[in-house]
């Protein structure tokens, strides 16, 4: 539904420069659409307008107070509106003093919203303006809880009846003597079990001559699950050949292999890699759930100044952008968030992926099979003969590969693609080493992401501390106040125990401009390179790390993981 609110601002963005007369035209289409978005969602979202612009306007067209909403500002206790109005409308009440009730928005007050609230709350709506992102961080479902989110999986049988280290060795020779241990089908159905219903990434088999451990990783650390008797290991790892479809009498070399299965009314990929050790065969098996949503970018930690960068490279017509971090960082979340900004637009893009990780509704995507003789060098080599926009290649990981993504983005395609890099910087002289000609790179590179992954504090047992000026110079921030108050998570039943809940990543941003495109055509040292990155204000990840620790959302003792 269009709203006359809705043509006011768009055209008051318009005369001030933020939308073309091609966008405005397309605001009103999408406005018009039978589910149309919040005109702020399209705006933003859709359309790549700058938020602050969007509530500033708001603010001053409309006459309502632009306010930095903040958790302690909101005292109504229980909402006069249904969560569906809430949702829908994409309001949210703050305070309500005497008769009158203040109620934060990202749209323009609407005379019927506004009425319609004033009926349903029997008091006087004071309308404010907040930024979209802001609403989100309010209203975002907390997806990254411990709670089971699949209530149809029922453990088999306790592990902890089984662990060596809980029950010792005596108690399971006499399980085992009885034969009542379980099978090793069974012990790798309850591991993938728990597993999906405590969100693990990968499951680890590691055997030894005396144990069989497993271990978990979660959100990017190992934690031990059991240690089983050492005669688990080859029968694990039979079955697991077998699912995946690998050699079973083979065991000299190294494996790869896939296979798909259902739980819970969810299907998972999972792969798996086996390398044989002096002990045994150690087993990895990473779990993607397949119908995962795309992350939306503003929901990738981002900070304002880098979100307006990544935005900014995005809106570029050519080009190549990389996503680079150390295995596990997240690149491929981040890229597809990334690639998700030109869902609606009116380009053909296509993807080459091993394996394709998520399904993409506005995007033709490309499996690469090596049996088939379709890998990423063939498959790219294939999809430019069907004119494409946009180009996500999943990882370039060989000198082919790389130098096809140059050359697509230097015919004029806008190539995303991710790599494995130690910095922003570093990864430069890597494109350059995988034989890509500098005198492509140089014109084609727009900007590098940097990510690694970080734990949040958990928000339900969060509580502040002063840190000694010790522990401050021993993760070099010995330049912050000594009196500065840090936080840290105590540990409770919702984040078990540890005190983080979830993950969100620190970045860097380096966007390419003509001096750096220089340098990169001279192959300039990385040296010349990073001082002239500092020079234009280029930030590491260690400034958006201190940021991240500074705002509470990080720990000391994270930060120092991570980051050393």
């Amino acid at each position: 539904m269009i709203r006359d609110e809705d043509i006011q601002l768009g055209k008051v963005l318009q005369a001030s420069g933020y939308l073309t007369n091609k966008q405005f035209d397309r605001y009103q289409r999408m406005l018009a659409e039978p589910q149309a978005k919040n005109c702020a969602e399209i705006l933003v979202d859709h359309l790549g307008i700058n938020e602050d612009a969007v509530a500033e306007t708001i603010s001053q067209e409309f006459k309502i107070p632009l306010v930095n909403l903040t958790p302690s500002m909101i005292t109504v206790v229980e909402s006069p509106f249904s969560n569906e109005f809430q949702r829908q409308q994409k309001v949210i009440p703050v305070i309500k003093t005497g008769v009158e009730l203040t109620v934060a928005m990202v749209s323009p007050p609407y005379k019927d919203i506004v009425e319609k609230m004033r009926n349903d709350a029997k008091a006087f709506i004071v309308p404010v303006t907040i930024r979209l992102s802001v609403y989100k961080s309010f209203t975002k479902k907390d997806t990254e809880s411990k709670i089971d989110d699949f209530e149809g999986l029922t453990s088999k049988f306790p592990l902890e009846q089984i662990d060596l280290y809980k029950r010792g060795k005596e108690k399971i020779q006499e399980l085992q003597r009885a034969n009542k241990l379980p099978g090793a089908d069974q012990l790798l159905e309850e591991l993938i079990i728990r597993a999906i219903k405590i969100g693990a990434s990968d499951v680890h088999f590691e055997p030894s001559d005396t144990v069989y451990n497993i271990r978990y990783n979660m959100d990017g650390v190992m934690e031990r699950v059991v240690s089983l008797p050492p005669e688990y290991d080859e029968k694990v790892a039979n079955i697991i050949r077998a699912r995946a479809g690998m050699n079973v009498f083979d065991k000299r070399k190294p494996q790869d292999g896939r296979y798909t299965a259902r739980y819970a009314n969810h299907d998972f990929d999972f792969r798996v890699s086996i390398v044989p050790t002096l002990d045994g065969e150690r087993i990895c098996i990473r779990i993607l759930q397949k119908s995962a949503r795309i992350v939306d970018i503003h929901d990738l930690g981002f900070t304002a100044d880098n979100l307006i960068k990544f935005k900014y490279l995005l809106r570029k017509p050519r080009g190549l952008l990389v996503v680079t971090g150390p295995a596990g960082s997240g690149k491929s979340t981040t890229a597809y968030a990334g690639l998700n900004e030109f869902r609606d637009s009116q380009k053909n893009i296509l993807t080459v992926e091993n394996p394709v990780e998520y399904r993409l509704g506005f995007a033709s995507q490309v499996q690469v099979d090596y049996d088939q003789k379709l890998d990423f060098s063939v498959a790219l080599r294939s999809i430019l003969r069907q004119n494409p926009h946009v180009i996500f290649l999943g990882e370039m990981r060989d000198s082919e590969a790389g130098v096809i993504a140059a050359e697509a983005a230097l015919t004029g395609n806008m190539v995303l693609s991710t790599m494995l890099s130690s910095d922003a910087l570093t990864a430069i002289p890597r494109m350059l080493s995988l034989g890509i000609p500098p005198s492509w790179l140089a014109p084609t590179l727009l900007g590098i992401i940097y990510q690694q992954l970080v734990r949040k504090i958990c928000s339900h047992c969060k509580e502040q501390y002063t840190p000694t000026r010790r522990q401050l110079m021993n993760a070099g921030l010995s330049q912050l106040d000594g009196s500065i108050v840090l936080f840290r998570g105590k540990g409770c039943e919702v984040c078990g125990g540890d005190g983080y809940l979830g993950r969100t990543a620190i970045h860097e941003v380096l966007v390419i401009d003509e001096e750096m495109r220089d340098l990169i055509f001279k192959q300039a040292s990385l040296v010349k390179l990073r001082e002239y990155a500092m020079q234009k204000g280029f930030e590491s990840i260690h400034f958006d790390a201190a940021k991240k620790l500074i705002t509470g959302i990080i720990s000391m003792d994270e930060y120092l993981r991570v980051l050393g």
